[in-house]
């Protein structure tokens, strides 16, 4: 998914540093790696490993991970001094998974920069995200009790591969309508449930898990984040149709693609498989995309069925007691899914 590019952090006091400090540093070495660590591991590990990150996060993002996180903690009922570092755990995550994403899609910029690879090398960049992505769970052993760090644990493995494997849909599903097979909707469905619902998911579920909510909560919480992961989706979709249809060009599986093919309008289908996946579209067949989407209305319907799942995802929170943190939440719903 696209991400817009935001005003840079300043360089001190990210609430990220909770969980990734900007330079390790020996003593924190030394409860890592043992006694044997020195200046020179910090030197080393601190360039090879913090910093490609922190390149990444001070270009900022929209950081509404931990507000969700946050958010649900609090309309869970959660008032235990849990520390502030828990919320931001996922946003590590999602930041290490963009490092990834960007090597897998041969990606050429990121916020505004090239990719972490092309600054680092692709072994860095590689290594840097597979360690964040370990380091955002072992850090729940500093703020959370050990029943809560499990269950913690144990919702974040499986969110975790279900994003792998939405990944994996993401990077094969083009392949497969390319190659003339049927791609529906409920695909698509699957696809944006298990890669961009995953790490909405992981942040509200994590935040009920901290304030030891019931397990009836943290499943609306869950449900209320797969709605909103949907909506978002598609109106990262819907947003490429202004922008140029440049996801056709790239080969990409989005909704108002599905919903062309599905229109069954020969030219419209036609004009769709002579762009799709070559790169830059040519304008002759941008412009009978252009004219079929308007002709069926696609637009209109993919912001129908990001409302569909707005909704859905408000209706969801209705089960949690009426609190300012869940009115908030409500809002954040329209907020991201543009509707």
């Amino acid at each position: 998914m696209k991400e817009q590019t935001a005003t840079r952090l300043e360089p001190e006091g990210d609430p990220l540093e909770t969980v990734w400090p900007r330079r390790f540093g020996t003593p924190l070495l030394k409860t890592w790696l043992g006694g044997t660590a020195d200046v020179l591991l910090d030197q080393v590990l601190s360039a090879q490993v913090a910093v490609p990150m922190w390149e990444l996060m001070d270009r900022g993002g929209k950081r509404w991970r931990p507000v969700i996180c946050k958010s649900a903690f609090e309309a869970c009922g959660g008032t235990a001094a849990i520390p502030e570092s828990v919320f931001h755990v996922v946003e590590l995550l999602h930041n290490g998974s963009l490092v990834v994403d960007d090597i897998q899609d041969a990606a050429t910029e990121r916020r505004g920069a090239p990719p972490i690879h092309a600054m680092f090398g692709l072994p860095v960049a590689l290594n840097a995200a597979n360690a964040a992505y370990f380091r955002a769970l072992s850090a729940l052993k500093d703020v959370l009790p050990d029943t809560l760090r499990l269950r913690a644990l144990d919702m974040l493995s499986q969110e975790l591969f279900n994003a792998h494997l939405g990944q994996a849909l993401d990077l094969s599903l083009g392949a497969v309508l390319k190659a003339g097979q049927v791609v529906e909707v409920t695909h698509y469905r699957a696809l944006a449930s298990a890669k961009t619902g995953a790490l909405v998911r992981m942040a509200a579920r994590l935040g009920a898990i901290a304030a030891n909510a019931p397990v009836a909560m943290e499943d609306a919480l869950g449900r209320w984040a797969e709605g909103v992961g949907l909506a978002y989706q598609i109106r990262d979709d819907l947003e490429d149709v202004d922008e140029g249809l440049s996801d056709i060009g790239a080969g990409r599986i989005t909704l108002p693609l599905l919903l062309a093919l599905q229109a069954g309008d020969p030219l419209l289908h036609a004009a769709i498989m002579r762009g799709f996946g070559t790169g830059v579209l040519p304008p002759d067949v941008k412009a009978d995309i252009e004219a079929g989407l308007a002709r069926h209305n696609i637009v209109a319907l993919g912001r129908q069925q990001a409302h569909d799942a707005a909704q859905a995802s408000i209706f969801a929170l209705n089960s949690l007691p009426a609190s300012e943190p869940r009115e908030f939440l409500k809002h954040l719903t329209l907020k991201l899914s543009g509707v």
